[in-house]
């Protein structure tokens, strides 16, 4: 059997996803230093330039709306700093996110059937599994890594006068915050599920039942309720493809009654003190920044930080005042797209030709919906793993438009759709803007 570059290329792509979220120099320091993820990816990226090409010709990026507005970030990042004068951030900038755009494309071009992008999930599963495991034996004293710590958090005094710490579960990599945490236990978990009722397995499948009860254990030790409100809002994506709209608004209202008596600090959402208020105290802070010329281009990348010594702890707001509306829109065109494709999908009760494609399509939506959730409480405009989830959207509608019939993309960038991108990137930056006049106190 002959290998094609293309076959090449898709395994050395995996490998490079693989160290994204196993991180093997941080569970071995004598790996430190060597460039796998660098070396891998580029290799992949030269098997792959011809299909690269392809996806970003301009008639492409039309049936392609979300690389679209990938690229539209990566073209955003030199600007914000430009629109403020300062070079040496405009290149740092691009540099940084030239590499996620590349992984970003190399996904969209070797994830090009169903057969990989079966294989691809339950690549991201076996990786999600590794890392989760990792870091919850860590957490519990298991092993020994020394460049992961967890964070400790007071949450109060005993009778006695004494601080009271809760230890929250962090993990690898991007993942060392306890919602960037719960947003990647909640997508393996969706994962799990998928290769768990996945039939073309087998009685094989039932193994996956094995990794549900370290995704219990794990999302308990992250005591995040930013990845309860990303597992509701997956749930509610996946039951509402599955079921319909009604079950699963029945199903969210049943779990919203029972979260308080079942899962603690979690369910326990207060914005008028406490880390709530402070996050909402960052976002009116960096909209203040913006209420002038740099509402257009933002106050350059990377510079929420040093505006207000934290990041915003939400995407939305942290992009639109980064990168201004321009750059924001891009953002939040990302998600708007997958998701609007997976929508179109169900409500035009599209006939997908490809029983795999089809049985795959909850899942791809319940991870899409986790994942837009999870960024209210995350900034994660630029890294690598965001644009996993969006380009894993990405490639889902891309191969779904070949098993339609007629022959099509799946979304069509027109002018209607730009007017519903434009609206809801609008309706997104006047939410946030609103909560913020409504809920922080000074």
């Amino acid at each position: 059997m002959n290998v094609t570059p293309s076959q090449i290329g898709f395994v050395l792509f995996v490998l490079a996803n693989a160290t994204i979220f196993v991180r093997p120099w941080e569970v071995l320091p004598e790996l430190e230093g060597f460039q796998v993820y660098e070396f891998l990816i580029l290799t992949a990226g030269l098997l792959s330039y011809k299909q690269i090409q392809h996806h970003i010709k301009v008639r492409c990026l039309l049936a392609q709306p979300i690389t679209l507005c990938v690229l539209g970030v990566l073209v955003s990042v030199p600007i914000s700093h430009l629109a403020n004068g300062y070079l040496g951030g405009a290149i740092q900038g691009t540099v940084m996110m030239l590499k996620t755009v590349v992984y970003y494309l190399v996904l969209v071009a070797v994830v090009d059937s169903t057969r990989r992008f079966r294989a691809f999930l339950m690549t991201l599963a076996i990786c999600g599994l590794l890392s989760i495991g990792i870091a919850d034996a860590d957490y519990h004293d298991l092993i020994k890594i020394e460049s992961l710590t967890h964070i400790k958090e007071r949450i109060g005094y005993s009778a006695s006068g004494q601080d009271q710490f809760l230890i929250r579960l962090c993990g690898l990599g991007m993942f060392h915050d306890p919602n960037d945490m719960s947003l990647l236990i909640i997508t393996t978990g969706f994962l799990c599920m998928s290769q768990l009722m996945d039939r073309h397995w087998g009685w094989a499948r039932l193994v996956w039942l094995l990794a549900f009860p370290l995704l219990l254990l794990a999302i308990h030790d992250t005591h995040s309720r930013g990845g309860l409100i990303a597992a509701a809002a997956g749930i509610m994506a996946y039951l509402t493809m599955k079921r319909g709209r009604a079950f699963a608004i029945a199903a969210i209202c049943c779990g919203v009654a029972a979260a308080p008596l079942m899962l603690g600090r979690m369910a326990n959402f207060d914005l008028s003190g406490g880390t709530g208020q402070q996050r909402i105290r960052l976002w009116a802070e960096g909209f203040q920044a913006i209420q002038s010329p740099k509402i257009f281009f933002g106050i350059g990348q990377g510079m929420y930080e040093g505006l207000t010594d934290y990041v915003a702890h939400n995407s939305y707001v942290h992009s639109f005042v980064e990168l201004g509306l321009f750059g924001g829109s891009m953002f939040v065109g990302c998600l708007f797209f997958a998701a609007y494709g997976m929508f179109r999908l169900k409500r035009d009760d599209e006939t997908v030709y490809d029983a795999d494609l089809k049985y795959f399509q909850p899942f791809v939506a319940a991870i899409i919906a986790a994942w837009a959730a999870g960024f209210l409480s995350l900034s994660r405009c630029y890294p690598t793993p965001t644009y996993t989830i969006i380009g894993m959207a990405a490639a889902y509608l891309n191969i779904t438009g070949i098993h339609l019939y007629p022959r099509r993309p799946v979304l069509r960038l027109d002018y209607a759709l730009t007017q519903r991108w434009l609206a809801s990137s609008m309706l997104v930056f006047v939410a946030m803007f609103t909560a913020t006049k409504i809920f922080a106190r000074f």
